[in-house]
């Protein structure tokens, strides 16, 4: 799985992350029957706070939450553009 914001952006969130049978599209996952507890874990620890970020997901780095089934990972992440430092306080 890979990730990547625009140039100068950073993964600030990761809003939704399942690794089972996922359901929906962006804006709109869910959790399906077969879900691995700690995919938004692994996820975010991957990615957040940088600008792209790559993961080779498999049952081994997120554990098998359901024997017998195809697993697909579902993410939702936010990118949020750098700090704007131009602006200053004023006394």
């Amino acid at each position: 799985m890979h990730l990547q914001c625009d140039e100068g952006h950073t993964i600030s969130s990761i809003e939704f992350a399942s690794y089972g049978d996922p359901n929906g599209s962006c804006q709109t996952f869910s959790q399906g029957k077969c879900h691995a507890a700690n995919s938004l874990s692994v996820v975010s620890q991957a990615c957040k706070g940088r600008n792209s970020c790559s993961i080779g997901i498999s049952n081994a780095v997120v554990g098998d939450a359901c024997r017998h089934i195809v697993k697909s990972l579902a993410v939702q992440a936010k990118c949020s553009p750098p700090p704007d430092l131009s602006i200053s306080a004023s006394s």
